[in-house]
């Protein structure tokens, strides 16, 4: 079971490529960097089902984001950021 006491909290849920964005940003536009040593502990937060993700790093000019996403049912992506 994950972690409750997470810092990673569900910003939400896309299909595969469907536009979504963090920080006004389309993840699905950038080159995703895997935070290497790192992964999120975290919860869906609709059927409460556990999942360890890896986190990724993406460019915005000079400002780097950071999220973890994984698949959380069959082609549908959920995406986490930090507190």
């Amino acid at each position: 079971m994950a972690d409750p006491t997470s810092e990673w909290q569900f910003a939400g849920s896309a299909q595969e490529g469907e536009a979504f964005e963090i920080r006004g940003v389309n993840v699905w536009d950038q080159g995703w960097q895997v935070a290497a040593g790192k992964e999120a502990h975290v919860n869906d937060p609709v059927y409460g089902q556990s999942f360890i993700f890896r986190v990724f790093h993406i460019q915005d000019g000079n400002d780097t984001i950071e999220f973890a996403a994984g698949e959380i049912a069959p082609g549908t992506w959920g995406f986490y950021t930090r507190e």
